[in-house]
Protein backbone atom coordinates (compact mmCIF):
# COMPACT_ATOMS: atom_id res chain seq x y z
CA UNK A 1 0.00 0.00 0.00
CA UNK A 2 1.24 4.23 -0.09
CA UNK A 3 1.66 4.12 3.54
CA UNK A 4 3.79 0.83 3.44
CA UNK A 5 5.68 2.37 0.59
CA UNK A 6 5.96 5.51 2.17
CA UNK A 7 7.43 4.38 5.57
CA UNK A 8 4.27 6.15 6.65
CA UNK A 9 3.52 5.53 10.42
CA UNK A 10 -0.60 5.25 11.33
CA UNK A 11 0.03 7.11 15.14
CA UNK A 12 2.59 9.75 13.46
CA UNK A 13 1.16 10.22 9.73
CA UNK A 14 3.72 12.52 7.75
CA UNK A 15 2.49 11.83 4.65
CA UNK A 16 -1.17 10.43 4.25
CA UNK A 17 -3.83 10.80 6.86
CA UNK A 18 -6.63 8.71 7.60
CA UNK A 19 -10.35 11.02 7.27
CA UNK A 20 -12.94 8.82 9.07
CA UNK A 21 -16.09 7.99 6.83
CA UNK A 22 -14.02 9.49 3.69
CA UNK A 23 -10.84 8.31 2.96
CA UNK A 24 -7.25 9.53 2.88
CA UNK A 25 -6.02 13.33 2.94
CA UNK A 26 -2.45 14.34 1.58
CA UNK A 27 -0.59 16.31 4.04
CA UNK A 28 2.83 16.56 2.23
CA UNK A 29 3.61 18.90 -0.35
CA UNK A 30 4.28 17.35 -3.76
CA UNK A 31 6.38 18.88 -6.61
CA UNK A 32 7.08 17.57 -9.96
CA UNK A 33 10.69 16.40 -10.26
CA UNK A 34 13.31 15.78 -13.14
CA UNK A 35 14.85 12.46 -13.10
CA UNK A 36 17.87 13.51 -14.67
CA UNK A 37 18.39 16.88 -12.94
CA UNK A 38 21.28 16.07 -9.34
CA UNK A 39 20.80 19.35 -8.27
CA UNK A 40 16.84 18.50 -7.61
CA UNK A 41 17.51 16.83 -4.03
CA UNK A 42 18.57 19.76 -2.64
CA UNK A 43 15.64 22.32 -4.82
CA UNK A 44 13.35 19.47 -2.91
CA UNK A 45 14.89 20.21 0.68
CA UNK A 46 14.67 23.52 0.53
CA UNK A 47 10.82 23.61 -1.00
CA UNK A 48 9.98 20.92 1.12
CA UNK A 49 10.59 23.67 4.31
CA UNK A 50 8.83 26.14 2.40
CA UNK A 51 5.37 24.86 1.62
CA UNK A 52 5.12 23.21 5.08
CA UNK A 53 2.84 25.44 6.38
CA UNK A 54 0.29 25.59 3.08
CA UNK A 55 0.18 22.06 3.75
CA UNK A 56 -0.96 22.59 7.89
CA UNK A 57 -3.70 24.91 5.95
CA UNK A 58 -5.05 22.76 3.74
CA UNK A 59 -5.57 20.22 6.87
CA UNK A 60 -7.40 23.05 8.68
CA UNK A 61 -9.69 24.10 5.56
CA UNK A 62 -13.03 23.10 4.96
CA UNK A 63 -13.10 21.79 1.46
CA UNK A 64 -13.95 18.17 1.08
CA UNK A 65 -10.99 15.76 1.25
CA UNK A 66 -11.61 14.29 -1.64
CA UNK A 67 -10.95 17.07 -3.61
CA UNK A 68 -7.53 17.06 -2.32
CA UNK A 69 -7.12 13.81 -2.93
CA UNK A 70 -7.93 14.37 -6.73
CA UNK A 71 -5.63 17.43 -6.98
CA UNK A 72 -2.74 15.49 -5.50
CA UNK A 73 -2.90 11.76 -7.07
CA UNK A 74 -1.86 13.56 -10.38
CA UNK A 75 1.08 15.18 -8.84
CA UNK A 76 2.10 12.65 -6.71
CA UNK A 77 2.33 9.58 -9.35
CA UNK A 78 5.36 11.06 -10.94
CA UNK A 79 7.53 11.58 -7.55
CA UNK A 80 8.02 7.83 -7.09
CA UNK A 81 10.92 6.84 -8.84
CA UNK A 82 11.30 3.02 -9.34
CA UNK A 83 14.62 1.56 -6.68
CA UNK A 84 17.05 -0.73 -8.95
CA UNK A 85 17.67 -3.69 -6.83
CA UNK A 86 21.38 -4.29 -7.68
CA UNK A 87 21.42 -8.26 -9.12
CA UNK A 88 23.10 -10.28 -6.25
CA UNK A 89 25.60 -12.40 -7.62
CA UNK A 90 25.24 -16.36 -7.43
CA UNK A 91 27.03 -17.92 -4.29
CA UNK A 92 29.24 -20.45 -5.90
CA UNK A 93 29.08 -22.57 -2.45
CA UNK A 94 25.57 -23.23 -3.37
CA UNK A 95 25.54 -24.29 -6.79
CA UNK A 96 28.19 -27.16 -6.21
CA UNK A 97 26.21 -29.62 -4.10
CA UNK A 98 23.61 -30.34 -6.38
CA UNK A 99 26.18 -31.19 -9.33
CA UNK A 100 28.78 -33.03 -6.72
CA UNK A 101 25.37 -35.21 -5.58
CA UNK A 102 24.17 -36.04 -9.38
CA UNK A 103 28.23 -36.56 -10.45
CA UNK A 104 28.10 -38.80 -8.04
CA UNK A 105 24.69 -40.80 -8.44
CA UNK A 106 25.39 -41.35 -12.37
CA UNK A 107 29.42 -42.50 -11.16
CA UNK A 108 28.39 -45.09 -8.95
CA UNK A 109 26.30 -47.07 -11.34
CA UNK A 110 29.25 -47.13 -14.02
CA UNK A 111 31.51 -48.09 -11.23
CA UNK A 112 29.56 -51.14 -9.73
CA UNK A 113 29.40 -52.17 -13.95
CA UNK A 114 33.17 -51.64 -14.60
CA UNK A 115 35.02 -52.92 -11.18
CA UNK A 116 32.65 -56.14 -9.93
CA UNK A 117 32.52 -59.94 -12.03
CA UNK A 118 29.26 -61.02 -12.35
CA UNK A 119 29.81 -64.72 -10.25
CA UNK A 120 30.31 -67.66 -13.32
CA UNK A 121 27.41 -70.27 -12.78
CA UNK A 122 28.43 -73.72 -13.00
CA UNK A 123 26.49 -76.49 -15.10
CA UNK A 124 25.88 -80.07 -14.57
CA UNK A 125 24.77 -82.12 -17.59
CA UNK A 126 21.58 -84.09 -17.39
CA UNK A 127 21.25 -85.30 -20.71
CA UNK A 128 22.15 -85.47 -24.43
CA UNK A 129 19.43 -85.35 -27.32
CA UNK A 130 19.87 -84.90 -30.99
CA UNK A 131 23.94 -84.18 -29.84
CA UNK A 132 22.46 -81.00 -28.32
CA UNK A 133 23.76 -81.19 -24.21
CA UNK A 134 20.93 -80.18 -21.70
CA UNK A 135 22.51 -78.20 -19.13
CA UNK A 136 21.04 -76.87 -15.66
CA UNK A 137 22.65 -75.04 -13.22
CA UNK A 138 24.12 -76.85 -10.30
CA UNK A 139 21.95 -74.99 -7.37
CA UNK A 140 18.80 -75.89 -9.65
CA UNK A 141 16.38 -77.76 -8.23
CA UNK A 142 16.03 -81.68 -9.80
CA UNK A 143 14.02 -81.17 -13.41
CA UNK A 144 13.73 -84.93 -14.08
CA UNK A 145 10.12 -84.70 -14.74
CA UNK A 146 10.64 -82.24 -17.41
CA UNK A 147 13.39 -83.75 -19.54
CA UNK A 148 10.71 -85.81 -21.78
CA UNK A 149 9.19 -82.45 -22.72
CA UNK A 150 12.58 -81.02 -23.01
CA UNK A 151 13.42 -83.68 -25.63
CA UNK A 152 10.42 -83.26 -27.71
CA UNK A 153 11.16 -79.64 -27.93
CA UNK A 154 15.02 -80.18 -28.86
CA UNK A 155 13.60 -83.09 -31.44
CA UNK A 156 10.91 -80.26 -33.22
CA UNK A 157 12.99 -77.78 -33.28
CA UNK A 158 15.70 -79.57 -34.94
CA UNK A 159 13.04 -81.15 -37.73
CA UNK A 160 11.80 -77.66 -38.19
CA UNK A 161 15.51 -75.94 -38.50
CA UNK A 162 17.19 -78.73 -40.57
CA UNK A 163 18.41 -76.35 -42.86
CA UNK A 164 20.09 -73.83 -39.87
CA UNK A 165 22.80 -74.92 -37.45
CA UNK A 166 21.75 -76.99 -34.42
CA UNK A 167 21.60 -75.53 -31.06
CA UNK A 168 25.18 -75.18 -28.97
CA UNK A 169 23.77 -76.26 -26.10
CA UNK A 170 20.43 -75.66 -24.72
CA UNK A 171 20.03 -74.20 -20.66
CA UNK A 172 16.89 -76.00 -18.70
Amino acid sequence: TLRKMLKDSTKSPEFVKTVPKRGYQLICSVERLSPFSTDSNTDVEESASEHEAPAVELEASDTPPTEIVTDTTADLEPQVEPTKTQPKPASNTINWLPRVIIFLSLLLPVCVLLFTNPAESQFRQIGEYQNVPVMTPVNHPQINNWLPSIEQCIERYVKHHAEDSLPVEVIA
